[in-house]
């Protein structure tokens, strides 16, 4: 079996704790980003000799096909992240979202690429009811640029299905914690920061439901798809995460306070503009792939605020910190 993989979006947030990961398993990973968000987490990998960075975009035909030849995986996280990015810029959202993706898929169909792993998102989901929990065959409720260009994508490789490509979809928990390219724009990580760097924590839409956790799991997933029986993940959508680390915003606010920070006052400001509240089911990675969360919240909150207290980051309310 060969172990040549190629991550896209390889310096990303989420991409450069998978890129860690599977250095540290014995793989030798190829790395593709254009580093819009910057270069940290491409640096912190370079003079492995099992780790291979190209500058680049996944909509160069040539330069993916080229690159798609070498390797035996395929991780497709590249993407314009998140509703802000997505709004902000519509247009190369669908051109790297939407266009690269197609191209991408088309070129692994086309090479025979053993595995792909496409990741998608448990926003998906949407605005449900939350008495309802959220499994594969939920109807989608997408309230974002960024969850329909994900969802039309999932689409895209279930009817242009080709016999010879196995790929697995993946909808992942809102995930945090510390990574070689951080992020202080996403739920917990941004309460960590708000919380220490000003003493008090203001919580809009306290009763909000997310599915958590730890970016570096996400590694750890990738990893168990491309040692598994091809039965158990060839063609299939999982949800990304356990079912007990579903969480409201408040629940994230208190464990900070009461584990952390006591003296910080907490203040609850009724509803965010972001109405996405979903709870999600995750029994069938659970029961298929025997998988569990290794890290709880209250770790990862901890490495977070040490690192604040260490001073890790100049200024971590800085806009390179958010997508």
């Amino acid at each position: 079996m060969g172990n040549k993989v190629l991550v896209t979006g390889g310096a990303g947030y989420v991409g450069s704790a998978v890129v860690r990961h599977l250095i540290a398993k014995g793989y030798e990973v190829f790395s593709i980003d254009n580093l819009i968000q910057g270069s940290e987490g491409a640096l912190s990998y370079l003079g492995y000799p099992t780790f291979h960075f190209i500058k680049g975009d996944i909509t160069d035909v040539k330069q993916m096909e080229k690159l798609i030849k070498k390797v035996d995986y395929v991780v497709h996280l590249a993407a314009i992240v998140g509703e802000g990015a997505c709004k902000r810029e519509p247009e190369l959202t669908k051109k790297t979202n939407i266009d690269g993706s197609k191209m991408l898929i088309d070129i692994c169909s086309k090479n025979k690429i053993k595995k792909l792993v496409f990741f998608s998102t448990c926003s998906s989901y949407g605005v449900q009811d939350i008495n309802i929990m959220a499994n594969e065959e939920t109807t989608l409720n997408p309230v974002s640029l960024y969850a329909e260009s994900k969802i039309s994508m999932e689409k895209y490789l279930i009817e242009n299905y080709d016999p010879e490509l196995s790929y697995t979809i993946l909808r992942p928990s809102t995930v945090h914690g510390l990574s070689p390219r951080m992020r202080f724009d996403l739920i917990v990580n941004h309460f960590c920061k708000d919380a220490y760097l000003n003493n008090k924590l203001e919580v809009f839409g306290g009763d909000l439901w997310r599915p958590l956790m730890w970016v570096g799991e996400v590694g750890r997933i990738v990893d168990t798809i491309f040692t598994a029986e091809l039965k158990l993940i060839k063609n299939q959508i999982f949800n990304l995460g356990n079912t007990n680390a579903n969480m409201q915003k408040k629940e994230i606010a208190e464990i900070i306070k009461k584990e952390f920070l006591p003296n910080i006052s907490i203040e609850y400001s009724g509803m965010d503009q972001d109405l996405r509240s979903y709870k999600v089911d995750f029994s069938k990675i659970e029961k298929t792939l025997n998988f569990k969360l290794e890290k709880p919240i209250n770790l990862a909150i901890n490495e977070i605020l040490f690192s604040l207290k260490n001073n890790f980051f100049k200024d971590p309310n800085s806009k390179i910190y958010k997508n």
